[in-house]
């Protein structure tokens, strides 16, 4: 029916009942009024036999969407769409006025911020309904397809998701590859040409025959003979099997083959109605005639808001009954301030291709959540046998990582040059037996006359300190062992070998310092010796016993090796699993698996299976190479050693998902893996003791994935001990702390943002 008004003439003070065109406020308000007053009337004619509220696919009430805030521009704004089972609906309208949202919140990728959309009589994403799912094929925009896997293994893993049987699947793929006019079902998604990809693309929607297809720009860049095909066949499956279709296209006129075309605006619907009548009714030629009046009005009625233009009229709304929507398009009605034709119920007695009501027993659940982790896992080694490359980085650049760290960290410095001023002439002296004692492989002695040019070899970066030896060295230093305590201070200072380094870096120094000291406490055991007395006068009161565990000469790599090893294994994990869950959003076919009912749990947990796997290699390579090329010990169970790196790369791997559902970029996200990777690796104790940190950095320190795990893995290696000893199973614990709260986040975040 139509929404009148019946007003009073001010000037003449007759009655009258008319239609009036409203604007401003009082239009938009009209527009709502009639809207919901007309369903509530549909409704009502529903329950007397004219209609049944159950032939609807598609019921859409007061729809809003925004993208950001309340105060943000609504995309979708208080849209009304109704849309009857076994039509064709063509939803036209310029790029940017909604059309793409519109379809993603009716197949419950978009939640709408208020106003409700009903699929079938149900809420999309509710336990009942099975949109996202089997119950709705979608073909979004973009290509949204996996390059580098068939047109076959494509629409394989789709069937599968959608639970179909592998006979049922491979007569679909025969008949979509035939019927598309795809020669080569076995070729590369990547080697087809930019129109066999589209076409790729509408298979996959059609694959399963869903109850409702959703179709945005199919026709985009395909043959007009093909084009023609293709609406025959939904014309086809609209009157023969009473699927629901609606399509977006930028062809307007392609538009007319539609049952009903909506015709959009700034996230309002203008027109909902029959192409031909739309034409009739506004007698014009084109439906882009049509269109551009709407437009216009549209525009002036906008423009008349602002300037409040509503006079000479008292308003009392006056309801006309109004009879179901879709039939067969006879009668006037209004909609937003605008004449619409009323429609009649189409006849849609056939049933759906397929069941679409869920199954809710425990078995059937279960079957379905293992064909699509079945499937999810089959596409994921079909990608990783066909990029080789990406499996050679995953599995070899740890290796030539923890290579390189072996070869390069921990050992100890040689060949570094040192200044000797040895003032003793004679040959005979000491001073040139405690030279020799001095190891030729670290040392490399340039010798100078005076003490001033030796130190400005230093100075100017040629020497890294300077050995300055009196003239008698050799005289004193007997006599300060025989006087012994009534020794001068003149006999002191001229058996004293003096150093003067550059102490800028404090490895080299430290390692100068250690071997001058150790090659010369050898040497003055050997010269009490060759006088007949006790050599360990010259060891200091202290002794260094038999060490409880290591070795008494500890190796710097022995300490980072464990550190190392499961930083590396972390950090390649984070940047791989948040690479590859990115990759797949941006290639867009993780949305459309997310359509055929795949659950974020589901994704995550394929893609850690995965991952897992390859990481078993790499993992096993990583230790092969530390203890047998490069002879790290491991003086306790290798399983524990496994059981830390494998736990460590799960790390890795949760924290990677967690970037993965926070931002779509990959560079973003490998700033966010290395920014926090340094921190994590300076905090864990794996390049210097957590016992040299500010008190309040330690105790954060033990909460970070790295350190605790580092210091079981250190204590099982180099102290032979295991998981019951004390301390050992807190790395594990923290480890599992990370690994389960982690993933749980990002499936919230998965769950909620996509």
């Amino acid at each position: 029916g139509t929404l009148a008004f019946r007003a009073r003439s001010k000037r003449s003070g007759d009655a009258r009942k008319q239609v009036v065109p409203l604007t401003g406020p009082a239009r938009l308000a009209s527009e709502r009024a009639f809207n919901l007053v007309a369903r509530r009337l549909a409704e009502w004619t529903m329950e007397d036999g004219v209609g049944n509220k159950n032939s609807l696919a598609v019921d859409g009430e007061g729809v809003f969407f925004r993208f950001g805030g309340r105060n943000s521009a609504p995309v979708l704004n208080g849209l009304d769409i109704t849309v009857e089972k076994g039509i064709i609906y063509g939803l036209l309208g310029p790029s940017g006025c909604g059309k793409t949202t519109l379809l993603r919140c009716i197949v419950g990728r978009h939640k709408p911020s208020s106003g409700t959309i009903k699929i079938f009589g149900k809420i999309p994403g509710k336990a009942d309904c099975t949109v996202p799912g089997p119950g709705v094929g979608f073909m979004p925009q973009e290509l949204a397809l996996y390059p580098e896997i068939t047109m076959q293994e494509t629409l394989t893993y789709f069937g599968r998701l959608y639970q179909m049987e592998r006979s049922a699947i491979k007569e679909r793929i025969s008949f979509l590859a035939s019927f598309l006019d795809i020669p080569d079902k076995n070729k590369l998604i990547k080697h087809l040409s930019g129109g066999q990809q589209r076409r790729v693309s509408f298979a996959v929607a059609l694959i399963h025959k869903p109850p409702l297809l959703m179709l945005d720009e199919p026709t985009v860049g395909v043959d007009p003979l093909l084009r023609r095909s293709i609406w025959k066949h939904l014309q086809k499956l609209a009157m023969t099997d009473s699927v629901t279709i609606i399509i977006t296209t930028h062809y307007v006129e392609e538009a007319r083959q539609a049952n009903v075309v909506g015709l959009m605006r700034d996230g309002r619907l203008l027109a909902e109605t029959n192409p031909e009548v739309l034409i009739d009714q506004h007698n014009v030629l084109t439906l882009e005639d049509v269109f551009l009046k709407l437009c216009v009005k549209d525009s002036e009625a906008i423009e008349a808001a602002s300037t409040n233009e509503l006079d000479g009229f008292d308003e009392e709304p006056v309801w006309v009954k109004r009879r179901a929507y879709h039939r067969k398009y006879n009668a006037v009605t209004s909609i937003n301030g605008y004449e619409q034709y009323e429609t009649v119920l189409l006849n849609n007695s056939s049933k759906p291709t397929i069941d679409i009501s869920r199954k809710n027993d425990c078995k059937s659940r279960l079957k379905n959540v293992w064909d699509r982790m079945g499937a999810l896992n089959h596409k994921n080694f079909v990608r990783l046998k066909r990029n080789i490359p990406l499996v050679f980085f995953q599995v070899f650049v740890p290796v030539f990582q923890v290579i390189v760290f072996c070869l390069c960290v921990g050992g100890e410095p040689f060949d570094l040059p040192l200044a000797v001023v040895n003032l003793e002439t004679d040959p005979s002296g000491k001073s040139n037996t405690f030279l020799q004692t001095i190891s030729p492989t670290t040392f490399i002695q340039n010798n100078f006359t005076n003490l001033s040019l030796a130190i400005e070899s230093v100075e100017r970066g040629k020497n890294w300190g300077v050995l300055y030896i009196p003239a008698t060295f050799t005289d004193s230093m007997i006599n300060r062992y025989l006087e012994g305590i009534a020794v001068d201070n003149e006999t002191i200072q001229n058996s004293t070998i003096k150093m003067y380094l550059d102490m800028t870096n404090q490895q080299i120094i430290s390692t100068i310092h250690s071997k001058i000291m150790g090659n010369f406490l050898t040497f003055a055991r050997q010269t009490l010796g060759g006088f007949g007395w006790n050599p360990d006068i010259a060891s200091p009161p202290i002794l260094l016993g038999k060490p409880v565990y290591g070795d008494i000469h500890p190796n710097f790599t022995e300490f980072m090796a464990p550190g190392m090893i499961l930083g590396i294994t972390y950090i390649m994990a984070v940047g791989l699993s948040a690479m590859a869950v990115i990759i797949e959003k941006k290639e867009g076919l993780l949305d459309r698996s997310w359509l055929a009912g795949v659950r974020s749990w589901e994704v995550m947990f394929s893609m850690l299976f995965s991952l897992f796997i390859t990481m078993l290699l790499q993992v096993a390579l990583v230790l092969i190479l530390t203890f047998k090329a490069f002879n790290i010990p491991c003086r306790g169970p290798i399983a524990w050693v496994v059981i830390a790196v494998l736990l460590t790369g799960l790390e890795g791997m949760s924290y990677g998902l967690f970037i993965s559902s926070i931002v779509n970029d990959e560079n973003i996200a490998m700033m966010i893996a290395m920014g926090s990777f340094y921190p994590n690796l300076l905090l864990s104790g794996i390049i210097w003791p957590v016992e040299a940190m500010p008190y309040y950095l330690r105790q954060f320190s033990y909460c970070l994935p790295l350190t605790l795990i580092a210091n079981s893995m250190r204590s099982i290696l180099s102290r032979g001990w295991t998981i019951t000893d004390n301390g050992i199973y807190d790395g594990f614990l923290v480890c599992l702390a990370w690994i389960f709260p982690v993933i749980l986040i990002a499936s919230l975040f998965f769950k909620y943002k996509k």
